[in-house]
């Protein structure tokens, strides 16, 4: 892999980017060469040199490295007097530095830099900054006159193209993990750009050779080498470094699939449980992929936003970028017929672009697109969502490759639209159905405990004025669109009415009753209920708190961070279990909002059973709402409900088939079955 396949910004700022999994990883994992002019030493210095190392030892590169010597005004004295050799100087000044680490991730990267030197794969030379009459000034003098402060990489990959940077890095701060950084990036195959890169590599080299009045340049001394010899471990691997530096493991699972992909001709569908790593099997093969078609195009398409800062993430730690083109992501339009023009003029080998459902279907980009000269590949994440007649008209023929993931492909009550799916990305190749992941020890294992409740003689009147005309016209016709159509109707009409069933406030305090004081609990509710639910809590004085789709990220993350340390015992929560957001530490769920969506139903179910720290297992409570247990229901609509009531009863048999309790599980809704003359499976 080369630079080209990299998609670089002009510069880059700490303060809002992830310049380690942005920059660093991804270019020091295709570089061969590494020169580098990293201010002034120190182990924290050394440190922020060292960012993205392992992605440069596995690549086996060579690294050229200049520090300067910290000195203080009694080492000048010293100096000047002749009392002290400088080269002595400097080897007291390092080791002393060298043996005073305590920071674990300073150290392993020190490690990671004293491997190099023991494979002779890292040179490095000191620096000491020289008056204009050739005598050494103290660093406070230096810093003052800010000489050798700039700071200036140069990279070279195995096609002999060049990057480099250059801007203000604070390497000398003892908190190296909040330093700032902020620098330009220049490229050699950009128009514009080779001079200023040209620059940064005299700078260095010119260093280097000593060829300059303001700095003296001595090879690193012989004590330090032979410290830091010292310091290098036999097996690199054995260091921490970066935290997420690697291109992470895949479990043998996700490498099943991505084969079974491959063998397909690089078309199909991925159907795996919530949690269990689709996101990295699709990365996988886009890796694999890449191997085999150098020159790619990626389309990542998913159905919010705030996914595709997930992706962005995942992508990063793959060491990828991408490129952001959705409604209210400014200039998306420019930017995206920039990069594909690059792309086409081969300045850019691989192009990843992440969109939107929306956008994915919209005019624009389809335009944009079809401009593209050289093989597609489109991941769709969640991709039923890609069903619906306006979305479809994003499935174009341009896709060389294709792959769908979903824990659920199959769209409810749109046989069409399943349909087309299935069709444009061939088949489902790969399942990784919630049994297994649990097996596997990817989940939890979990309880289930559904509660029926029925609707008042009140609630049940209205429930019966608005269901009998709709019950009696598909009782009447034949035509198959039309019930379908009619079926959905009711749906939505059954909802209106059990959404806000009173009984189900009876079975919320039955449950917190059992709980006595809940812990890590969702409590899952509609935006009808969740002001009742609240109050519930409130009276029986525990501390909840709301968490809906409104928050923004960073109020998301400081109550996802309260609840995980356990400061909310409760979270009330709507929505954000549909929409990609994850809650691992929750340990108890108490679903008030039951959807007739079996995808919706089994996603939420996948996010509650996310491994956490010391989470054994997960209970989930599911309060569901029927007409009536007892009663005789009305024959005019009993043919309708019964459907409705088959399909739900066939999710919890389900659900209650995983559960550690699903004898229990399944004599609860014995009765219940029986009355829609369905008969249990275990």
């Amino acid at each position: 892999m080369s630079f080209l396949d990299l998609e670089l910004k002009p510069d880059y700022d700490s303060e809002s980017d992830d310049i380690l999994h942005q920059f660093y990883i991804p270019v020091l994992s295709r570089a061969k060469k590494y020169n580098r002019l990293a201010g002034f030493f120190s182990s924290s210095a050394l440190a922020v040199a060292a960012r993205g190392i392992s992605a440069f030892i596995k690549n086996e590169g060579h690294m050229r490295l200049i520090v300067g010597a910290r000195l203080q005004k009694p080492d000048i004295e010293a100096i000047r007097e002749g009392k002290e050799d400088p080269q002595e100087v400097i080897s007291q000044m390092m080791l002393q530095d060298l043996k005073e680490i305590e920071d674990a991730v300073i150290r392993d990267h020190v490690r990671a830099l004293a491997w190099l030197v023991a494979k002779g794969n890292l040179d490095v030379k000191v620096a000491i900054v020289v008056d204009n009459f050739g005598q050494p000034i103290d660093y406070d003098t230096a810093m003052r006159k800010a000489i050798f402060h700039q700071k200036v990489g140069i990279f070279e990959d195995e096609d002999g193209n060049f990057i480099s940077f250059s801007g203000s890095v604070n390497e000398s701060a003892t908190a190296w993990e909040d330093n700032i950084e902020e620098f330009k990036v220049f490229r050699s195959w950009v128009e514009g750009e080779p001079e200023h890169l040209a620059s940064d590599n005299k700078k260095f080299e010119k260093y280097w050779y000593g060829q300059t009045n303001r700095l003296r340049i001595y090879d690193v001394p012989t004590a330090v080498r032979e410290k830091l010899l010292e310091l290098a471990p036999d097996d690199i691997r054995s260091l921490k470094i970066e935290h997420a530096d690697e291109t992470p493991s895949l479990r043998d699972y996700q490498k099943e699939a991505i084969s079974r992909w491959l063998e397909n001709s690089g078309k199909g569908i991925f159907e795996m449980a919530t949690a269990t790593g689709k996101t990295f099997t699709a990365l996988g093969c886009l890796v694999d992929l890449l191997k085999k078609e150098p020159r790619l195009v990626v389309v990542i398409t998913c159905p919010f936003t705030h996914l595709i800062e997930q992706w962005k993430d995942n992508l990063n730690i793959f060491g990828f970028s991408c490129l952001e083109a959705f409604a209210g992501s400014a200039t998306w339009e420019d930017r995206l017929a920039n990069a594909i023009f690059d792309f086409n003029n081969r300045s850019l080998n691989v192009l990843v672009v992440a969109t939107t459902h929306d956008t994915f279907s919209s005019e624009k980009f389809m335009h944009a697109l079809n401009s593209v000269s050289g093989k597609i590949f489109l991941i769709a994440d969640e991709v039923h969502g890609l069903g619906s007649p306006e979305r479809q008209k994003g499935l174009l023929e341009i896709y060389n490759f294709r792959l769908g993931l979903s824990a659920t492909p199959t769209r409810w009550f749109d046989e069409e639209g399943t349909a087309v799916i299935s069709n444009f990305f061939d088949k489902t190749v790969f399942e990784f159905p919630l049994d297994k992941a649990i097996e596997g020890g990817f989940l939890c294992r979990y309880e289930y405990h559904p509660y029926i409740v029925e609707l008042t003689p009140d609630e049940l009147e209205e429930y019966k004025k608005l269901t009998k005309k709709i019950a009696l016209e598909y009782a009447k016709t034949k035509d198959d669109l039309r019930r379908s159509e009619l079926l959905n109707l009711y749906c939505i009409i059954r909802q209106r009415v059990i959404v806000n069933a009173s009984e189900k406030y009876i079975a919320f305090n039955q449950i917190l009753d059992v709980l006595g004081e809940p812990r890590h609990c969702l409590a899952y509710c509609s935006p009808q209920q969740i002001e009742s639910v609240q109050e519930i809590l409130n009276k029986r004085g525990i501390v909840q708190h709301k968490f809906t789709a409104q928050e923004d990220a960073k109020e998301r993350k400081t109550l996802l961070d309260s609840f995980a340390k356990g400061y909310y015992k409760v979270l009330v929560a709507m929505r954000c279990l549909d929409e990609g957001v994850d809650v691992p530490s929750t340990r108890i769920a108490i679903i008030m909002a039951s959807s007739t969506n079996p995808r919706e139903f089994i996603q939420r179910r996948g996010r509650i059973l996310r491994l956490f720290e010391g989470k054994k297992k997960a209970i989930i409570y599911d309060i569901m709402v029927v007409p009536t247990i007892s009663g005789i229901i009305d024959a005019e609509f009993y043919e309708l409900e019964a459907k409705i009531m088959r399909g739900e009863l066939r999710r919890y048999m389900q659900f209650a088939r995983s559960a550690i309790n699903s004898g229990l599980a399944y004599a609860r809704i014995a009765e219940l079955a029986s009355k829609y003359h369905m008969i249990l499976e275990g």
